[in-house]
């Protein structure tokens, strides 16, 4: 081991893997790595919480307690006392922000968590009722029936008069096309038409593919709206779906952003 300060060390070590050295000093902390193992696995240690602290807010709170306790030691007093274990004390600091918010929830879960899985696990396609005897079925129902999804966009943007069930199979049309802008658009028209009618259709359904449009367009606050609406009230279609979408994973998504 070199007779550099743990405290040194460390300080080169985060300096290596924030990439703020010259060559000169990024080759012979290369060697140093490489030719001592204690060292190799400190660097290893910060890298894989590099890794692991994605968000701008995870990084800005690990770096404020580093200078945190880069003031303390700075205090004769202080260092005496703990510069024995600053190893120890550095790593637990670091490991502290990333048992609070990473290791909490699972790296496997941070890493894996964005907002097209989110979509792709809690997204069925509507199934039109099968209850419907041929004479009630439109050409737009046959054509979603039969996955014709381009064709049902095209068709329901070429009637004249548009019903809320012609806006609502065209959003879920563009959603199973991979358009969560067309499908947010439709929906918004399927509840204004319903906010001028004395009959409902489709309102709760479209409460919650619209919550998962924002989320797959990662308009993560407005999908989280549409989800509180959802789970206020218990009766919802859809309580449980909107309820099985954490707070966690809506705040990873927000820091993901």
């Amino acid at each position: 081991m070199q007779d550099n300060s743990t405290y040194d060390i460390i300080e080169t070590l985060t300096r290596y893997v924030d990439d703020e050295m010259d060559e000169a000093e990024k080759a012979a902390t290369t060697s140093m790595i490489n030719n001592d193992a204690e060292v190799k696995e400190r660097y290893e240690n910060l890298l894989a919480a590099k890794r692991a602290i994605r968000s701008k807010g995870l990084k800005e709170r690990v770096h404020a307690i580093h200078l945190a306790y880069a003031n303390e030691i700075a205090q004769p007093e202080v260092a005496k006392i703990v510069k024995p274990s600053f190893g120890i004390k550095m790593m637990m600091r670091i490991a502290a922000v990333l048992i609070l918010v990473v290791a909490g929830m699972g790296v496997y879960t941070y890493s894996t968590t964005n907002n097209e899985n989110v979509f792709e696990e809690n997204f069925t396609g509507y199934q039109l009722p099968v209850n419907r005897g041929a004479g009630q079925f439109t050409n737009i129902d046959s054509l979603y029936a039969g996955g014709a999804y381009e064709a049902v966009i095209d068709a329901v943007n070429k009637t004249q008069i548009k019903t809320r069930q012609a806006y609502f199979l065209a959003a879920q049309a563009y959603l199973l096309t991979g358009n969560p802008a067309g499908a947010i658009t439709a929906f918004k028209n399927v509840e204004q038409l319903n906010s001028s009618a004395t009959d409902q259709y489709f309102v709760q359904e479209t409460d919650y593919y619209l919550a998962l449009a924002y989320i797959k367009m990662n308009d993560i606050t407005n999908a989280e709206k549409q989800l509180a609406k959802i789970s206020s009230n218990p009766k919802h279609l859809f309580y449980s779906k909107a309820k099985s979408i954490s707070n966690t994973t809506l705040t990873i998504l927000k820091w993901k952003q």
